[in-house]
């Protein structure tokens, strides 16, 4: 089954509610206020003096099933009614002056809000309602917002083009619209998007931003829906529910890349730079883009430091030129290669090798690179090593697979490495010594 992972571009990650919660009646008397339950035919009065440090009132031996009215009575009220679950403080429902609701199940106790200066929100921390001094509270709408209109992409669009640059986050951009003319003025929008008519089984966004991308599992020549909520602090709207239909895709996977411009293969002496110590920087890596058959939409770099080429990581959407940022050291041998992604599929590309340059600060009495030789003896099945400057303390043979097939310790300047049980193939030999590590590539004939 393929995984649904929803991402919005530059989405708010936390909401809330614009009008703060109100703690003062500024001098004013609190109104009176029935609780109704309308279906046992009785209503309960509360008092003025029931209402505790003039915040709230706990309703207890509610009847889950039961429907509720919570009014404020008296000239011009003007009170924000806020209904929660006394248990765990979650909210029922809210409204000025007047709401009506059905006890959920599981809903013995309410607690009931009272906040003057009309249309106040909560916010909600976890399950407790934190009470904060409102500042601006008044809510001056008198309408909620008219839907929006003019979508992009146009509904019923066909043919909408899914960005795979970067193959682990597909994009589609851009989700843009116009506000609604009529109503009250939009202050945010949720947009839903899904799979079926009712445009919101993939998921929603709050608080989304006009002519922003969505990134998101998206499947070629198949019809998405997407409606917009207009918001406003006197209520929502929502919008019609829009279609699109994605471009077809290709048969076949890309034309896989061959050739490395950058550092070239077997390239030696790759200068590290040095500017940032905390990103050393290797650049640029960069390679001939296919120009026949299937062309890639997209490249993914993976780098490793053995020849199977991808142990150290994988870069998604690579630009093909840029610079790699990586803690690299000198005089080591590093693997790379380069992956054609389109929406078909992905092909690999050839692994390729560069050594790095010898550290600027060791002398050449130190460390001289052409200190180490090597001679491979086809007859005798043999890899023979030398130092002319260095102890060598140990080499490591590994196929072309990156699978290690020898791993010998030694205590001299030279070493003679029977061959004779290796396949015929590349092998990268890794000699260290006490001024440092070399590596060697061979080919057994």
């Amino acid at each position: 089954m393929k995984k649904i992972t929803l991402l919005f571009i530059l989405s708010l990650t936390l909401s809330f509610v614009g009008y703060s919660q109100c703690t003062t009646s500024s001098g004013g008397q609190w109104p009176p206020a029935t609780i109704e339950l309308a279906n046992s035919g009785g209503a309960e009065t509360i008092a003025t003096n029931n209402y505790p440090n003039a915040e709230f009132s706990l309703i207890d031996n509610v009847l889950p099933g039961s429907d509720y009215t919570v009014a404020a009575t008296g000239p011009n009220p003007s009170v924000f009614i806020t209904v929660t679950n006394t248990a765990d403080d979650s909210v029922i429902t809210s409204g000025l002056d007047t709401v009506s609701f059905t006890a959920p199940v599981g809903v013995t106790g309410l607690t009931i809000y009272w906040h003057l200066n009309s249309f106040c929100g909560v916010i909600n921390s976890g399950n407790t309602l934190t009470t904060i001094q409102c500042t601006t509270c008044a809510c001056t709408e008198t309408e909620a917002p008219s839907a929006a209109t003019d979508p992009a992409p146009e509904d019923a669009a066909t043919g909408i083009p899914i960005d795979y640059s970067d193959p682990a986050n597909l994009l589609i951009t851009p989700f843009s619209w116009t506000d609604g003319i009529l109503g009250g003025s939009v202050e945010s929008y949720n947009l839903s998007l899904g799979i079926t008519p009712t445009g919101d089984d993939i998921g929603t966004i709050s608080n989304a931003t006009n002519g922003n991308g969505i990134n998101y599992d998206w499947d070629p020549n198949t019809t998405y829906f997407w409606t917009l909520e207009a918001v406003n602090c006197f209520g929502n709207t929502d919008g019609t529910v829009w279609s699109f239909t994605t471009a077809d895709c290709v048969t076949t996977a890309p034309t896989a890349v061959s050739v490395a411009t950058a550092p070239t293969d077997g390239a030696l002496d790759i200068p590290i730079d040095i500017t940032d110590p905390a990103a050393l920087l290797v650049t640029p890596f960069s390679w001939e883009e296919p120009t026949t058959g299937e062309l890639p939409e997209s490249y993914n770099i993976n780098l490793g430091i053995t020849p199977a080429g991808g142990d150290i990581g994988t870069i998604s959407g690579a630009t093909n030129g840029n610079g790699i940022n990586y803690t690299w050291e000198y005089s080591t041998t590093y693997f790379w290669s380069v992956d054609a992604f389109n929406c078909f599929g992905s092909s690999a590309g050839p692994i390729w090798s560069f050594t790095t340059a010898a550290d600027p600060d060791l002398s050449v009495n130190d460390f001289d690179a052409n200190s180490l030789t090597y001679f491979y003896n086809k007859n005798l099945n043999q890899l023979s090593v030398n130092s002319s400057q260095s102890t060598l303390n140990s080499i490591e043979v590994f196929d072309i697979l990156g699978k290690r097939v020898i791993n010998r310790s030694l205590s001299s300047s030279e070493a003679v490495i029977d061959i004779s049980s290796f396949n015929k193939g590349i092998y990268i030999a890794k000699v260290t010594s006490d001024k440092g590590i070399k590596t060697i590539k061979f080919v057994k004939n």
